[in-house]
């Protein structure tokens, strides 16, 4: 097993320690589709929740998917039942998850993030939360919508950055003291639906992680905060690279849909790559890996 003792939300009134550096991230496995024999092998480090509002979404349209050659495209419209109704339906499973449930929230105004938090200051069953900012709030607005969050949380707050700017909100993040970044969120795409309509939304390859690296590295060479890695993460080899970027932990996202033992895989791989540099601990890891590849 992997020595891993990432601690996050230090000084808030619940700290998050993650102990594997494998998350799944939003939405990944809906919001009840855990599987109780994955979880039990220790291989998850966290569970990241479906994107919820604090008022409920029917959706903008119904979710659609176009495949294409660099990828899919989605569209789900942010479908949901709204924070409280979420949390109200799913605590008895979340609580029993074993793994720690992060809450991702999604808003436009700095009261949408406020008023979430707060309530998510009183739900037990969530270990943490994670802000998704949209994709073309400018700085200045997502500093507010942060610093709302950050004023109302218990538990520790992630930045999921957009991956159109993710240097000015990794940046914005770090400044107004969160917790850590997940870099980042999927780049929005556009692509034609057989029925001839357009489907836009955010667009999920694999080939899209030396971009996803790219951002990494930037990001982690210019805050000193830890970073999450999201996206592009097919097979262990492109974690590790991610770990080499600087990153201390990683998501694993739309590989799931295809493969569910994908983040198993990852982990092992990562287990194997310590064991073969005879390494202890995931920290070891990180300093390792990152200062051998840098």
């Amino acid at each position: 097993m992997i020595n891993c003792a990432i601690y996050l939300g230090g000084g808030r009134k619940r700290e998050l320690l993650l102990s594997s550096p494998v998350l799944v991230a939003a939405g990944a496995l809906g919001y009840e589709g855990f599987d109780k024999e994955l979880l039990n092998q220790g291989h998850i480090g966290a569970i990241v929740t479906p994107p919820l509002t604090w008022q409920p979404q029917p959706g903008a349209g119904r979710p659609r998917l176009v495949r294409t050659t660099a990828g899919y495209v989605t569209h789900t419209g942010r479908r949901n039942p709204g924070l409280r109704k979420a949390v109200r339906s799913h605590a008895r499973l979340w609580e029993d998850a074993g793994v720690p449930i992060l809450a991702a929230i999604y808003g436009r105004a700095s009261d949408d993030f406020a008023e979430a938090a707060a309530f998510l200051a009183t739900a037990e069953c969530v270990q943490g939360i994670e802000l998704h900012l949209p994709h073309s709030m400018e700085a200045g607005q997502a500093r507010q919508c942060i610093e709302a969050a950050l004023v109302e949380a218990a538990t520790p707050c992630l930045v999921r950055v957009p991956f159109e700017q993710a240097m000015v909100i990794a940046q914005v993040g770090a400044e107004a003291g969160a917790d850590a970044l997940v870099v980042a969120a999927p780049p929005l795409g556009r692509a034609l639906h057989e029925d001839g309509t357009w489907v836009h939304g955010p667009l999920h390859s694999p080939a899209l992680a030396p971009l996803y690296t790219e951002l990494v590295h930037e990001v982690a060479s210019a805050v000193a905060v830890p970073i999450i890695a999201r996206g592009g993460i097919a097979e262990p080899a492109d974690a590790l690279t991610l770990v080499a970027a600087g990153a201390v932990a990683v998501q694993v996202d739309s590989i799931l849909l295809v493969n569910p033992t994908a983040c198993t895989e990852v982990y092992l791989g990562l287990e194997r790559e310590m064991t073969r540099l005879g390494l202890s601990t995931w920290e070891e890891m990180c300093t390792r890996h990152q200062r051998t590849v840098g």
